[in-house]
């Protein structure tokens, strides 16, 4: 689901998969929610509901572009691939679709407004307090690996921790999870820093001297 919200060229997907997360999301939220915000479904629903409308840049540039229609001839439309085609002849049947596309607003913004109706709904309130335990372990567990000020002791107990969390059969980590918490950046930093190496070195070797 997250990946067709992602999708630039295909608005109509995009509305389309908006109005089935809003049905999901009314008709069984205790669900949906979670599973939506662990596969990253809130994040790009925030991401489409906080885009500027094009509406209002389109009348600023009118002018400019009525000149320009003079000059430059008008490309031919391009034709959608054979996949893509059926995905748009099945959408067709879809509430809203022809909606959409008899409407004079910019299908960009009809994304954008749909998703700010969503976000509106059930992405405001402590309704949506409930955080991911999963995402918020991994952050934490990255902010004390990423701590430069950290002892090897502890260093050594995040990196077990962050093991065993990805290796216990009863939790699991979501592709989105893995990259929006950081942690591959942060083991990889962790794994190239030489100030940190070094300066553990001198900490262990105090430690010895004393």
């Amino acid at each position: 689901m997250s990946s067709i919200l992602s999708s630039k060229d295909h608005p109509t997907l995009v509305i389309g998969a908006l109005q089935l997360v809003e049905l999901l999301l009314t008709k069984v939220p205790e669900e949906y929610r979670p599973a939506f915000r662990r596969e990253g479904v809130f994040h790009e629903i925030e991401a489409l509901a906080s885009r500027s409308l094009t509406t209002s840049k389109s009348k600023d540039k009118g002018g400019d572009k009525d000149k320009d229609s003079t000059d430059v001839p008008t490309p031919p439309e391009p034709m959608l691939p054979p996949p893509m085609s059926i995905h748009v002849a099945a959408m067709a049947s879809m509430p809203g679709f022809k909606k959409l596309s008899t409407l004079s607003l910019d299908p960009e913004d009809a994304v954008s407004l749909r998703a700010r109706v969503i976000r509106l709904k059930f992405l405001t309130g402590k309704d949506n307090a409930d955080g991911d335990n999963v995402f918020t372990t991994l952050r934490r567990l990255v902010d004390r690996i990423s701590e430069l000020s950290a002892s090897e002791k502890d260093a050594s107990s995040a990196l077990r921790e962050l093991a065993n969390l990805f290796a216990s059969p009863h939790t699991s980590v979501s592709s989105f999870e893995l990259l929006q918490s950081g942690v591959i950046d942060g083991l990889l930093h962790f794994a190239t820093d030489k100030e940190r190496g070094s300066k553990s070195f001198v900490m262990a070797d105090h430690e010895i001297k004393i």
